[in-house]
């Protein structure tokens, strides 16, 4: 069974940086709790100037860097809260980019490669699966569909149900190799 006091779900949204905006910038940064309560939720303000806000995308606009807390103050209380816990993200790589920290430290669930949750919702990739698709299609949920842009809690959140959904199942796979029949254990979600 699942230890939920060992799983937090994290999203972070990123601005321009620099000429042209073509790096990203840490600028607000969500964290929850297996139960779905917000544990972190702030905006920081970047080192660097930042030059594209990316407001369609990151939903952040000028006025919410007035009150940004300072990358580096951010970034250490982020990563206090990260240590030694299993993160769920989905696609986390460029979360960890920004935070200037080596994922390979972290033990990882990646929504966006589960096999297990690509397989319930039926799509036919081998790769990523949208964050977007995967709530349509299994928690029947719309998401990232303000006109305000993404919100880090929102995805954050979305990351942590969907990881709920096969939680005991996925850490078996990875615990003890597990060689899973998947669709027959989801015989449930058929109705989808």
């Amino acid at each position: 069974m699942v230890d939920p006091s060992k799983y937090v779900a994290m999203d972070c949204e990123m601005v321009g940086l620099g000429d042209g905006g073509l790096e990203s910038g840490l600028a607000r940064c969500s964290i929850v709790d297996y139960s779905g309560k917000v544990i972190y939720d702030k905006f920081v303000k970047p080192d660097g100037t930042i030059t594209d806000y990316r407001t369609e995308v990151s939903g952040i606009r000028p006025l919410d860097m007035d009150t940004a807390l300072p990358y580096h103050i951010a970034r250490e209380e982020i990563l206090k809260i990260l240590e030694g816990k299993i993160i769920v993200g989905h696609d986390p790589r460029s979360d960890f980019r920004v935070l200037s920290t080596d994922i390979t430290s972290y033990t990882i669930r990646d929504t966006s490669s589960c096999k297990l949750l690509i397989t319930m919702a039926m799509l036919k990739t081998d790769r990523r699966a949208s964050l977007k698709i995967l709530c349509q299609k299994l928690l029947r949920k719309r998401i990232q569909s303000s006109l305000r842009g993404h919100s880090s809690v929102e995805d954050a959140s979305a990351a942590m149900e969907l990881f709920k959904l096969v939680d005991n199942l996925w850490e078996v796979q990875l615990t003890k190799g597990a060689n899973v029949e998947i669709v027959n254990r989801f015989e449930k979600y058929d109705r989808y």
